[in-house]
C-alpha cells in the first residue's frame, strides 16, 4: 500500500519497555552481593592450585574461613640522634634537629646584633596650636563687631552675637595682647 506509514509504539510505552529490558538483564546477572559490607576485600587469583576455575562463592567462602589477624602495632619512632653542639643552630633547643637551608651549601650566617632603636617620645599635644588657630580666625570678626558697637551701629541681635563670640574667644585662652 502506498502512503502508509509504519506503526510506531506509543511514546507512553517507551519507559515501560526500558524498565522491562533492564529487569530482564538484571535477572540474568549472577547473584553478587557483599557479605561483609564496609570491609575492603582483595580478590584472590581466579585459578585454584588444581588448575580449575573457582566461582565467586567459593572464593568468598575461603576468605571468610581465613582467620582475621589483628593489625600489627606500629613500632614507636626512634629517638632523634644526638648531634654535636657545633651542628646545632645557636637559637635552637639542643633536643631538636637543626633546620636545613635549601639551596646553600655554606653554613648560615651568624645573627646580626642590631642596637635597639630608641623609643620615640609620645607626640605632644596639639591643643594649644588648635586653640591659637581658632582664636586667630575669630579675632578679626570680634574686633570689627566691637568697633561697630562702640559707634552704636549694632542692633540687639548683633550685640548678642558679639557677646557670644567674645565668650568663645575667651574659651581659647588669652590672645597675644593678653585679653
Amino acid at each position: 500500500m502506498v502512503g502508509m506509514t509504519p506503526l510506531r509504539p506509543p511514546a507512553a510505552f517507551l519507559p515501560v519497555a526500558v524498565a522491562l529490558t533492564a529487569f530482564a538483564l538484571g535477572a540474568c546477572a549472577p547473584d553478587v552481593h557483599d557479605e561483609m559490607p564496609g570491609r575492603a576485600q582483595a580478590a584472590p587469583p581466579a585459578a585454584a592450585q588444581s588448575g580449575g576455575l573457582k566461582t565467586l562463592r567459593q572464593i568468598q567462602a575461603e576468605e571468610n574461613a581465613r582467620p582475621i589477624s589483628p593489625p600489627r602495632p606500629q613500632p614507636p619512632p626512634a629517638p632523634p640522634q644526638k648531634l654535636s653542639d657545633a651542628s646545632q643552630a645557636p637559637g635552637q633547643p639542643p633536643g631538636q634537629p637543626p633546620v636545613r637551608r635549601r639551596g646553600s651549601s655554606s653554613p648560615p650566617p651568624p645573627p646580626i646584633d642590631q642596637p635597639a632603636t630608641p623609643a620615640l617620645p609620645a607626640p605632644g599635644s596639639t591643643q594649644g596650636l588648635t586653640d591659637r588657630a581658632k582664636r586667630d580666625l575669630m579675632s578679626p570678626e570680634v574686633d570689627r563687631l566691637r568697633t561697630d558697637d562702640a559707634m552704636g551701629r549694632l542692633d540687639p541681635l548683633q550685640q548678642r552675637d558679639l557677646l557670644r563670640k567674645q565668650q568663645d574667644l575667651r574659651q581659647y585662652g588669652p590672645g597675644p595682647l593678653g585679653y
